[in-house]
């Protein structure tokens, strides 16, 4: 499936029935079934961060505010206090961060940790001088920290992990929660260090042999669980990273002003390449695979059809292969 938002693509979910939801840079959102019809469409505050359906209703983070939506109409929306970063939903309520960025000191100077009730009334807001760059909800509040004091907040109360550098993304996996760090290490939730690497860790997504983490140089890490190293690839920045179906990989890189699509296998080896607008967003469910970018474009794969395509190329390979074969063979007679 290919579709156009008509702005750059900043934020991506695929839903249960493999319906999916868009999110542009300058508030556009739009909602298709899984055929590919559009259901409906809205237009929010400005760009749209992050997504989150809970029943009926989808939340959104959209420029300064945190808003709510049903069938496209808008039900509520509140004004945060600086950029509305990310969402949760914790024990029927609405989390939602925000963080006010300082352009003269060129860091974050103040944050805070937003709980809502699902018809929009405020319930409570908790400031801080850190930014949050992880939430999660397990049954515990958890949300990984930036400067100064780093760590976690678990329900309010700061944890320390395995290193003290700023955290910068996290990954909820089948076990564990998992934590990559400015300086390059990746953490667990219960303080023990998995690995440590020469760049800063940017992204980490969850695959059946352990976990993949994305690294500010632009190298790809495949990891088993005990951080042992199975594959791993130099390139341009990488944009975003999600599993695939098939146990693949999937990759969205920078490359001067155009993007470039990789697909893996398990085992790192390239087994699919496109040449495309900058990627900067990406996600995956059991059976489709989406990506967004900066152009407006939106392209969805979905599994069977991927995989007819890949062995439709690597038949027409061997036959290629056979048939010069067969030529050579004819010469040397």
């Amino acid at each position: 499936m290919i579709r156009d938002l008509g702005q750059p693509v900043s934020a991506l979910h695929l839903c249960e029935d493999h319906a999916l939801i868009a999110g542009g840079w300058d508030g556009e959102l739009r909602k298709w079934n899984a055929e590919g019809d559009l259901l409906w469409s809205a237009t929010c505050e400005d760009r749209i961060e992050a997504i989150l359906p809970i029943g009926d209703r989808i939340v959104v983070t959209t420029g300064l505010h945190v808003s709510c939506l049903e069938n496209g109409e808008i039900l509520w929306s509140h004004a945060l206090e600086g950029s509305a970063d990310m969402l949760a939903e914790h024990e029927g309520t609405v989390i939602a961060t925000s963080s006010v960025y300082d352009i003269e000191h060129g860091d974050f100077m103040e944050s805070a940790i937003w709980k809502f009730s699902i018809d929009g009334e405020e319930l409570s807001v908790d400031r801080m001088d850190e930014r949050p760059w992880f939430v999660h909800s397990n049954g515990s509040l958890i949300i990984g920290l930036g400067r100064p004091r780093c760590g976690l907040f678990v329900d309010g109360s700061h944890q320390e992990l395995a290193s003290d550098s700023p955290v910068t993304c996290g990954l909820s996996g089948r076990s564990r929660i998992l934590f990559g760090h400015a300086d390059g290490t990746v953490s667990t939730d219960s303080a023990d260090k998995v690995s440590t690497f020469n760049a800063g860790v940017e992204s980490l997504v969850c695959t059946e042999q352990g976990f993949v983490a994305a690294l500010e140089n632009g190298d790809l890490k495949s990891l088993s669980p005990d951080g042992e190293l199975i594959w791993e690839s130099s390139g341009s920045q990488i944009t975003c990273q999600t599993d695939g179906f098939s146990e693949t990989h999937w990759c969205g890189r920078n490359q001067a002003i155009t993007g470039v699509v990789e697909v893996r296998s398990a085992t790192g080896e390239i087994i699919a390449q496109l040449n495309t607008a900058r990627p900067r967003i990406a996600t995956s469910d059991i059976e489709r695979v989406v990506f967004g970018f900066e152009d407006g474009q939106i392209l969805l794969w979905e599994k069977d059809l991927f995989q007819r395509r890949i062995d439709t190329a690597e038949t027409e390979e061997n036959e290629h292969r056979n048939s010069l074969a067969a030529k050579l063979r004819s010469l040397r007679k």
